[in-house]
């Protein structure tokens, strides 16, 4: 596949991932009121969120060839702090 070609198709998805990224906003703003009294409609929407995200970060991984990011829980360190900086 031509390097213009691939980069054509990689501007559509992320087109697309945008899109998807706004409908999602939309979604959310129109039935933020109606989660409020129903919180078995918050869990079940909280669990198809939960999904799409994580299709769109499998997506944008694959388009960008990043491998993805290991969060580590626990308590942070010190600071590192040069020598040469510190006073």
């Amino acid at each position: 596949m031509k390097a213009a070609n691939r980069e054509t198709i990689e501007l559509h998805m992320l087109t697309s991932l945008a899109r998807s990224q706004r409908a999602i906003c939309r979604i959310l703003e129109t039935i933020a009121d109606q989660v409020e009294t129903s919180e078995q409609l918050a869990s079940h929407l909280a669990e198809n969120l939960a999904a799409l995200s994580g299709y769109q970060r499998t997506l944008i991984q694959k388009l960008t060839k990043q491998n993805r990011r290991v969060r580590y829980v626990g308590t942070p360190g010190k600071p590192w702090i040069n020598k040469q900086i510190k006073r």
